[in-house]
């Protein structure tokens, strides 16, 4: 009886200790690093995978800025937690606190997503004007809590719009990062950003993937574009 009690205390001691910390999901496609010291500049004692949990012991007040290019920067703070009976540091631009989704990719990888429950999704085609002829173009338009992702195929083309909302500048970069990179035999190819004019940001080409780009709309609105060709 005094071990099953000891247990139990023990049990709901380690429920209350998670249930008291701020859980957080880890959304940068290469992990997150952990550091000694709350610097950049100091030693990576660990990673946190894509997808996987922190809890958050305790957050500085002092905001950083990681350089992901010289045309962007992400804004933050750093997150003590313990690891190991050990403190260590995190960027609170490699996470989030939404609701993490996995969808199995056919490019061997997984998709995280943080649009939220799905909601409604619709199909149909419609008609499009070439030199004067009528051709079909199929309309994909599927609704989240936080995205509407509008889809167009049409003559072995496909564009996409992401409209997100609520989202951070961080969310949004990993957003984009996680859906358009891929992994083959433990190598990574991740769209690099090119230029940015004003609010939007051009990446790199990947595959069949073009024209690729992050718009920061204001007020928590961000909008992914790109299209493919095969």
């Amino acid at each position: 009886m005094k071990i099953y009690l000891t247990l139990l205390f023990s049990f709901i001691t380690i429920s209350l200790f998670a249930q008291s910390k701020e859980i957080l999901h880890a959304v940068n496609f290469l992990g997150a690093s952990i550091y000694s010291e709350p610097n950049f500049d100091s030693q990576i004692v660990g990673l946190v995978e894509v997808g996987n949990k922190i809890y958050v012991d305790k957050t500085l007040d002092k905001k950083v800025k990681k350089r992901i290019s010289p045309e962007l920067e992400l804004e933050g703070n750093w997150f003590q937690i313990i690891l190991d009976s050990n403190v260590g540091y995190v960027f609170s631009g490699d996470f989030s606190a939404k609701t993490i989704d996995r969808d199995s990719n056919p490019a061997s990888f997984e998709e995280l997503n943080m649009f939220g429950k799905e909601l409604e999704k619709k199909e149909y085609t419609e008609q499009t004007i070439i030199e004067g002829k009528s051709y079909p173009m199929e309309k994909i338009v599927t609704a989240y809590e936080f995205a509407l992702i509008n889809e167009t195929l049409f003559d072995d083309c496909h564009d996409w719009e992401y409209l997100l909302e609520g989202f951070t500048l961080s969310e949004a970069y990993h957003q984009l990062i996680n859906l358009h990179s891929r992994k083959y035999n433990n190598q990574t190819e991740i769209p690099a950003i090119i230029s940015r004019e004003g609010n939007v940001w051009n990446f790199s080409d990947i595959d069949a993937i073009q024209s690729l780009q992050l718009h920061d709309l204001g007020d928590g609105k961000f909008k992914i574009t790109l299209y493919s060709c095969t």
